[in-house]
């Protein structure tokens, strides 16, 4: 197949198979070799592109769903004036030693200027959280990309914004279709495996993409998009972690959701990966779902035979699985706007919490989500729903925690019983990551530590 590239302002075709990476096509098809690759699974930000305005890991990226797409990398950045301010700044500061992750922490830094001329110094530490360095060590590369910010001030920083590529694609093993129904049509002939961001199968099928026959759903438009009405929010199958995070809609009516989002993964994944992705990969440590419960949030599948809806809550059967057949798509997320008993005297407390084995953009050993009303008059929590993740097959809903949590004033007994409570409706396993006992206890601690501030005093 042809590949329709437009790479640092050039246009470029390419005769590529489109389930190699993007990766691939830049470095060894066009030669531009300043993009590393990595860790290959997204983790290392040393393949970081920015892709229609967003930077992304380009080694996730299969180079069919950038057909039509504009690419920015570092080869660019000379001709870039924020860019140029980036590869000054790194020389004057000291942030390169062998140089090998430099290339995607000079993108990442510019897709950040695009979004935040004026970041701080944690907005810098968090646009940056997806690129690892062995060598420099991160304070100099702060620095470099804080006097970018300053000497770009006035500078034109915006760069075109759209997800994914712009055009159409079609061949034996890789398919981008323009309308849901026709997506519809040929995942109804059989044979075909679903690509969204591609966060997760981009990991599953390192080395292996070529294997498999592709239908890509990343250029569909109808789900991209988050709407509301009088009752519901809305949101496509295809919109992104990012898309959550700044949606006001999700900020307002779906507060654990974009608490979670925020927990998902660095920059260059929050860009790429989808709500409908992380459903459908029926992960028990899944950051996503646990929101979703404590939403009662429902998902529309959609097949060529007709729609239906599901409980969240009833979407996943195990590690893995889901009742959707394998010609359906997850198209909708639909979350009923709740208003609490409008007494005037209720506020909401939400909250999205995990470990993992690290601090940050981590696989969850355990999670709690949350949302209810704390009726400050009386000290009271109603209308309240506790999810627990990464310590089941599938999410728990913990009915008994949500119902003792109600039961009387939100005092420190009360949380510290309902962690109890919550640790044994949970029904963890030991694994490589850890005990089923410390699962327990963490489930404990997040919830009691989620719940704390709102103890009546």
């Amino acid at each position: 197949m042809q590949v329709e590239l437009t790479v640092n302002g050039r246009p470029h075709t390419v005769e590529a198979d489109p389930r190699e990476t993007l990766l691939f096509v830049l470095r060894e098809l066009l030669g531009m070799r300043g993009t590393k690759y990595g860790c290959g699974e997204g983790e290392c930000g040393a393949c970081t592109v920015i892709l229609n305005g967003r930077s992304v890991a380009s080694c996730l990226v299969p180079a069919g769903q950038a057909h039509g797409a504009e690419i920015l990398t570092v080869e660019g950045m000379a001709k870039d004036l924020v860019g140029q301010h980036l590869l000054d700044t790194f020389v004057e500061y000291g942030a390169v030693q062998c140089g090998f992750c430099t290339p995607g922490f000079v993108i990442s830094a510019r897709g950040l200027l695009a979004d935040n001329p004026t970041p701080t110094t944690k907005e810098i530490q968090q646009a940056l959280a997806g690129n690892l360095c062995r060598c420099t060590g991160y304070t100099k590369i702060i620095e470099a990309v804080g006097a970018a910010a300053e000497r770009a001030a006035g500078d034109r920083v915006r760069i075109n914004d759209r997800k994914g590529g712009t055009l159409a694609a079609q061949s034996a093993g890789f398919a981008r279709p323009e309308s849901l129904d026709e997506a519809l049509a040929l995942l109804a002939q059989g044979g075909w495996r679903i690509v969204g961001g591609g966060t997760d199968v981009g990991v599953k099928f390192e080395h292996h993409m070529g294997d498999q026959r592709w239908l890509d759903l990343s250029g569909l438009d109808e789900l991209g998009r988050i709407h509301e009405d009088d009752d519901t929010v809305v949101v496509g199958g295809g919109v992104s972690y990012t898309d959550l995070i700044q949606s006001a809609a999700v900020q307002q009516w779906a507060r654990p959701l974009a608490q979670a989002a925020r927990a998902v993964g660095a920059k260059q994944i929050q860009n790429m990966g989808t709500l409908a992705g992380n459903l459908v990969n029926a992960s028990p440590a899944a950051d996503a779902v646990p929101s979703l419960h404590v939403l009662d949030a429902v998902a529309v599948l959609r097949s060529a035979r007709g729609e239906r809806k599901v409980p969240v809550s009833e979407l996943a059967t195990g590690p893995g699985q889901t009742v959707t057949a394998p010609d359906e798509i997850l198209t909708q997320v639909i979350i009923p706007k709740v208003r609490g008993d409008g007494s005037g005297n209720d506020s909401e407390i939400t909250f999205f919490e995990k470990v993992g084995p690290r601090k940050a953009q981590t696989i969850a050993i355990a999670s709690v989500a949350l949302r209810g009303w704390l009726d400050a008059k009386h000290g009271r929590l109603t209308h309240l729903r506790v999810a627990l993740g990464a310590v089941a097959p599938t999410v728990v809903l913990a009915l008994r925690t949500a119902e003792h949590l109600m039961g009387g004033p939100l005092t420190e007994a009360c949380i510290l019983e309902a962690g109890e409570i919550a640790a044994q409706e949970c029904r963890p396993i030991d694994d490589l990551r850890a005990s089923a006992a410390y699962r327990r206890r963490l489930v404990r601690g997040l919830l009691v530590r989620g719940l704390w501030p709102y103890v009546a005093s």
